[in-house]
């Protein structure tokens, strides 16, 4: 009877040892009880925070930390988790980019058409702090983090199971789709067909319904089986799948401008609303929306566009500045504004809310807007977003489809002035849509840290 019992204490000392044979370690690093768990890859598997890239090689990031003390078995429990035969490679695989994106500029591109491809504050200028958790859920270590559009995020490491994800290279050319009805037009005759076509099958919507769109469609994305939007004007992924803005906050600081947007997202629009009124169907056009953090929305008000020089009184680690009266987006979006812009006067020059006002805000910006619509071309994620809001508002962005249309209308008929805009009805024309205030998207409320 001894001997039997000693066989089995013996032969259960030794099963950690057996486990050991087929498990994944990490490192050296043994991570406590709290390591974050991989999911959406297949079965789970347990992760070191460390295991990740940094941006930068700050100390912080070394993994230098002590772990509590735990019991052997524990440890290594705590440390490993078994991987099933044949998982690792079919759970790891990179997300597919999708056929139509080309790495490539478009046949027929102008002169001076570039790729852009990295954020405008480099990569090790970000701010080494500040997180959403879990880690695990978004990267592994293992492989690049992309959405379905192929653009690249960065995650940084910030301690036990939580890291930043930041945007850092957009996704690849779309592929040009020819615009019909605009064959051998150039000048006033090409901006009025686009007049005509910009508007064909446009079906007015509510803003609190376009609101809704935005954060549950058309601005989502999806990183490594994770969903959630990207801040415009920050480039921060936050996770979630929710239709409000408010559950999309920022956790503490992540785009380092001083604040802290724990009151979430709302809606940008790159034609400010006060230069309409905020009617509709402008104010919930889709096509010039974006989802951007509250306090870099507050910052940019009704601000025209523009390059900003000398010292700047607002800048985050994306490279979204505001100095010399205009602000300046991140590398990133400049393109989409520029194209969300072209649209939105193509689409609504001839309208009655078309005033003074609009056109002094536009007209300091045509040549500027061609520029950056020409050096950062459409990527697949807006030609995949163009699709989405065709699919819910009827109608398409023709310069997301042909970003070399704008060259060939020119910035003499883009310049205001050439058509019917009647100034002084802008003044006393009624918004139809619900005010600000009345919807949570529209607050400008933030937290300072």
């Amino acid at each position: 009877m001894k001997r039997t019992t000693a066989g089995l204490l013996a032969a259960l000392l030794l099963v950690p040892s057996l486990r050991a044979q087929n498990v994944r370690v990490t490192g050296s690093f043994v991570p406590t009880a709290a390591a974050p768990i991989v999911t959406g890859l297949g079965s789970p598997v347990a992760i070191s925070p460390f295991a990740m890239s940094p941006l930068s090689a700050a100390p912080s990031l070394v993994p230098a930390l002590a772990a509590p003390a735990l019991s052997p078995a524990f440890a290594l429990q705590a440390a490993i988790t078994p991987v099933p035969v044949g998982a690792p490679a079919a759970a790891l695989a990179a997300a597919p980019v999708p056929a139509a994106a080309k790495s490539e500029l478009p046949s027929g591109a102008p002169d001076g058409a570039l790729t852009p491809v990295k954020a405008a504050t480099p990569v090790d200028g970000w701010a080494k702090r500040f997180n959403f958790q879990p880690s695990g859920q978004v990267f592994d270590g293992s492989r690049a983090i992309k959405d379905e559009a192929g653009a690249t995020f960065q995650a940084v490491p910030k301690g036990q199971g939580a890291v930043r994800v930041h945007l850092v290279e957009r996704a690849p050319l779309a592929a040009q789709k020819p615009v019909q009805g605009t064959e051998g037009l150039t000048g006033k005759a090409l901006l009025d067909a686009l007049n005509q076509i910009s508007g064909k099958g446009h079906k007015e919507r509510s803003y609190s319904e376009a609101s809704d769109y935005m954060f549950a469609k058309a601005d989502h994305v999806i990183i490594n089986g994770v969903s959630g939007v990207v801040d415009a004007y920050s480039g921060i992924f936050v996770p979630g799948t929710s239709k409000e803005g408010g559950d999309y906050p920022e956790r503490g600081d992540s785009n380092g401008d001083g604040y802290s947007d724990g009151q979430g997202m709302n809606v940008e629009h790159t034609w400010p609303q006060s230069l309409f009124n905020k009617a509709l169907p402008m104010r919930s056009d889709l096509h010039h929306l974006m989802a951007t953090f509250m306090h870099p929305n507050s910052v940019r008000g009704h601000m025209p566009f523009g390059v900003v020089t000398g010292n700047a009184d607002y800048e985050n680690k994306a490279g979204a500045k505001r100095g010399n009266g205009v602000f300046e987006p991140p590398d990133a979006v400049k393109g989409r504004v520029a194209r969300g812009l072209l649209y939105f006067y193509s689409r609504y020059k001839d309208s009655r809310m078309f005033g003074r006002t609009s056109v002094v805000f536009w007209n300091q910006q045509v040549e500027l807007m061609m520029k950056w619509n020409r050096q950062f071309p459409p990527d697949a994620f807006e030609a995949r977003r163009n699709d989405l809001v065709e699919q819910w508002q009827g109608n398409r962005n023709p310069f997301i489809d042909d970003y070399t249309l704008a060259d060939r209308v020119g910035a003499d008929a883009f310049r205001a002035g050439n058509g019917p805009s009647r100034g002084a009805d802008a003044v006393s024309f009624k918004p139809s849509g619900r005010s600000s205030s009345s919807r949570r998207h529209s607050g400008r409320g933030y937290s300072r840290r």
